[in-house]
C-alpha cells in the first residue's frame, strides 16, 4: 500500500506541468501485489493490525492528510484565478465541493470514536473513499487543462475503485455476520479496476454539458460500474434475507450507503452521452443521513465515560473550525466570487479541521484511554464487591436460617432457658427443682390391640394420639420430657419450679382424659378396637439437667418421678390418678375423690384421690373441662405471688 501511493504521488509533477514521466504508470506492480494478497487472504480482515491496533484509523488519517494537503497546495499555487471563470463552476462546483466537506467531516468523527473498532473504521473509509470521486468532479467545472483534469481524475479513481469492496464489508458488518465467499470476487474486481485506473481505459475523451464537463467513460469506468452494481444487488438480497435481524440504527447505515452507491451508479449515464447532471455530486445526501444515524440513532455507540468527553472535545474543534470558516466567508467574497471563495475556504478549512482533530485525539485520546481502564477497573471492582457483598448476604441469611431451624430442634427436645444455657456455656448445669408436678400416661391393653394392627397403622395410631398430648401439654404450661413405647412422660414447673405446675398438670390431664373418651366413642361407634388410658400425677422436687453429648435428653429423676410412675401404673384405668401432694395443690380448684390406699413397690402404702373436674365456680361449661376467667384471675394472683385464703367447698 505505501509502494501504491508513493507512485501516485509522482504523478503530481506531470500534473503541474513539468516533464517527468508519470510513476503511476507502474501501479499495476503494487496492484499485483494487492491482489495476490486478496487472493491469499481477506486483507481486510487483518484485525489484529488494522483494527486492535487502531492500523485503519492512522492509515486513514495518513490518506487522508495526504490528500488534504496536496490538494490545498494545489489549489493555493497551481490554480490560477482563470480558472473560476468557467460558466460550469457556479453555481454547478458547490453540491460537490459541500460533497466533499461533508463526507471528510463525518469520516472524522465516525473514524476518532472508536478507532478499534472495525464498522467504525469500513464507514469512515467507504465515506473518503466517496468523497475521493467527489473531488475529481470539481476539477471538471474549472477552466483548466484537460490533462490535468484526466490525471486528477484516474489518481482519485486508483483509490475509489476500491469502493464496492469496503461498502460491502461495512453492510455486513453493520448486520453482524461474518462477509460472505463471495466477496473475494468482489476484491479481484477491484484490484484490476484500480490497475486499468491511471491507463487510457478509464476514459476515453469527454463531453461538454452546460454544467460540467464529464469524462467519456471506458472499459475501466464499466468495470467499476458493474462491480459496484453486483455489489448493490448482493447486499441488497442479504439485506431482504436479514431485515427481521437488523436493528434501526444498521438500518440507517445500509440505507445511507445504498443510497450512496445509487448516486455513484446514476454517473455512469452523463459518462456514456446522455445528458444528466451527475447525481453523484449530490453525495453530501447520504453522508448526512449517514450523520443522523450516527448521532441521533447512536449507530456508531461510542463506549467509555472520558473517550466520550474525549471525542465531545474533538468534534467540538470541528464544529468551531466550520462555524468560523462559515463566519469568514463574507470576508473572502469581497475578493472572489461566491463558488471561488466556497472552494478556496473549504480546501483551507479542510486541513485545519483534520490537524485540530488529530492535535486533540493525540493529546487527549491515550489519557482519556487510561482514565476509562481505570473506571472500568473501579466498576468491575465495585461489581465484584457488591457480588461478594450480595454472597455474603445470602450466606448470612442461610446461616441465620439454619440457626433458627437449628434453635428450633434445640427447642423441640429442650426448655427455652436449658437450651439457651447450653448454646451460651456448652454444657448445662443440673439443679434440684421444687414443686415440680410429673405426669404419665400408659395405655391400657395397649400390646392386645396392637396384635391386631400392621406396623404403619400402629405407628400412625400412636402418632396421633401423642400429637395431641403434644398440642394440649403446650397450651398447659407444661414440658415434654420422653415417650417409650406406649408411655408418655411430661412435667410442669420446669427448667424453674412454678406454683401453679400441679393445677397445670391437672387441666392438662382432663383434656388428655376428654381427648381419648371421644376417640373411644368413635371407634366404638365403628366397631373398632380401642385403647383406655391409665394417668398418674404427683408432685414434688426433682433433679433435672441434660445428658448425652450427641443426641442431647433433658430428663429428671429423683423420688418424685418414681412415685408418679406409681401413681399411673397403680391407678384405676380412665381416671385422673393424683398423689396426696397434688390433692392439697388443687383441691380447691378441682371437684376430687379419695380413692383410698394403694400399696407402692418399695413406697408402702401411698394416699390416691381421682380428679373428676373443675369445680362449678371455675368452670365455663357444664363437663367442668374448660376453666372460666374467674379462674383465670386467681390463678394470675397465684403466679404472680398471691396468698389466698380458701373457703372450705364440699
Amino acid at each position: 500500500m505505501n509502494l501504491l501511493f508513493l507512485l501516485t504521488t509522482l504523478n503530481a509533477p506531470s500534473i503541474l506541468g513539468f516533464k517527468v514521466y508519470p510513476g503511476g504508470f507502474f501501479l499495476f506492480i503494487p496492484m499485483l501485489l494487492v491482489a495476490y494478497g486478496v487472493f491469499r487472504s481477506d486483507f481486510f480482515d487483518v484485525n489484529e493490525l488494522l483494527f486492535q491496533k487502531n492500523g485503519m484509523f492512522y492509515f486513514l488519517f495518513a490518506l487522508l492528510s495526504f490528500v488534504l494537503i496536496f490538494i490545498s497546495f494545489g489549489v493555493s499555487f497551481g490554480l490560477s484565478p482563470d480558472a473560476y471563470e468557467s460558466a460550469k463552476w457556479y453555481p454547478w462546483g458547490i453540491p460537490p465541493v459541500v460533497s466533499v466537506f461533508g463526507a471528510v467531516f463525518l469520516s472524522i468523527i465516525v473514524a476518532g470514536a472508536n478507532p478499534s473498532a472495525r464498522i467504525n473504521q469500513l464507514c469512515a473509509f467507504a465515506l473518503i473513499l466517496t468523497g475521493f470521486y467527489v473531488i475529481q468532479s470539481v476539477p471538471l467545472k474549472l477552466n483548466i487543462s484537460y490533462v490535468v483534469q484526466l490525471r486528477i481524475s484516474q489518481m482519485t479513481f486508483v483509490a475509489f475503485a476500491f469502493a464496492p469492496s469496503i461498502m460491502v464489508r461495512l453492510v455486513f458488518e453493520a448486520i453482524g455476520q461474518k462477509s460472505p465467499f463471495w466477496i473475494q470476487g468482489i476484491d479481484i474486481l477491484c484490484v484490476a479496476a484500480a490497475i486499468l485506473a491511471p491507463s487510457p481505459y478509464l476514459f476515453v475523451g469527454y463531453y461538454d454539458y452546460p454544467w460540467s464537463r464529464v469524462h467519456h467513460g471506458g472499459p475501466a469506468e464499466l468495470l467499476v460500474g458493474a462491480n459496484g452494481a453486483i455489489a448493490i444487488l448482493l447486499v441488497l438480497f442479504t439485506f431482504i434475507r436479514n431485515k427481521g435481524y437488523i436493528n434501526f440504527a444498521s438500518k440507517w447505515i445500509i440505507g445511507s450507503f445504498l443510497l450512496s452507491a445509487i448516486l455513484l451508479l446514476a454517473a455512469l449515464f452523463p459518462s456514456h452521452g446522455y445528458p444528466v447532471y451527475p447525481l453523484a455530486d449530490f453525495q453530501f445526501i447520504p453522508a448526512f443521513l449517514l450523520g443522523y444515524a450516527v448521532l441521533r440513532h447512536g449507530a456508531l455507540s461510542l463506549e467509555g465515560r472520558t473517550i466520550q468527553l474525549s471525542q465531545r472535545l474533538a468534534n467540538l474543534g470541528l464544529i468551531t473550525m466550520a462555524i468560523a470558516a462559515i463566519l469568514y466567508f463574507p470576508l473572502i467574497r469581497e475578493q472572489y466570487g461566491v463558488g471561488e471563495s466556497a472552494f478556496h475556504l473549504t480546501m483551507i478549512v479542510l486541513p485545519l479541521v483534520l490537524f485540530n482533530y488529530l492535535v486533540v485525539y493525540i493529546m487527549s485520546r491515550p489519557l482519556a484511554e487510561e482514565l476509562d481502564i481505570s473506571y472500568f477497573l473501579l466498576d468491575l471492582e465495585k461489581q465484584k464487591a457488591d457480588e461478594e457483598r450480595e454472597k455474603a448476604l445470602i450466606a448470612q441469611d442461610k446461616a441465620e436460617e439454619a440457626r433458627e431451624e437449628s434453635e428450633k430442634l434445640l427447642l423441640n427436645i429442650l426448655p427455652y432457658k436449658v437450651a439457651q444455657e447450653l448454646k451460651q456455656k456448652g454444657s448445662v448445669t443440673p439443679s434440684r427443682i421444687e414443686n415440680v408436678t410429673v405426669l404419665f400416661t400408659d395405655f391400657k391393653g395397649f400390646t392386645k390391640v396392637a396384635e391386631g394392627m400392621d406396623e404403619q397403622s400402629l405407628i400412625e395410631e400412636l402418632d396421633a394420639c401423642f400429637t395431641q398430648f403434644d398440642e394440649i401439654i403446650l397450651r398447659n404450661n407444661l414440658e415434654k420430657l420422653k415417650t417409650i413405647g406406649d408411655s408418655y412422660m411430661c412435667a410442669g414447673g420446669l427448667p424453674v419450679g412454678t406454683r401453679t405446675s400441679a393445677i397445670d398438670a391437672c387441666l392438662a390431664a382432663l383434656e388428655i382424659q376428654s381427648f381419648m373418651n371421644q376417640l373411644k366413642e368413635i371407634k366404638s361407634t365403628l366397631g373398632l378396637p380401642f385403647w383406655e388410658l391409665r394417668l398418674g400425677i404427683h408432685t414434688g422436687p426433682v433433679v433435672a439437667g441434660v445428658v448425652g453429648r450427641f443426641k442431647f435428653a433433658y430428663d429428671i429423676w429423683g423420688d418424685t418421678v418414681n412415685t408418679a410412675s406409681r401413681m399411673e401404673s397403680g391407678g384405676e384405668t380412665g381416671k385422673i390418678n393424683v398423689s396426696q401432694e397434688t390433692y392439697q395443690l388443687v383441691k380447691y380448684f378441682f371437684v376430687t375423690e379419695y380413692r383410698g390406699k394403694i400399696h407402692g413397690k418399695n413406697k408402702g402404702d401411698l394416699d390416691m384421690y381421682f380428679v373428676h373436674r373443675l369445680r362449678p365456680r371455675y368452670s365455663q361449661d357444664p363437663d367442668g373441662k374448660a376453666p372460666n376467667q374467674y379462674f383465670r384471675e386467681v390463678y394470675s394472683r397465684i403466679t404472680n405471688g398471691a396468698n389466698i385464703r380458701w373457703k372450705n367447698e364440699s
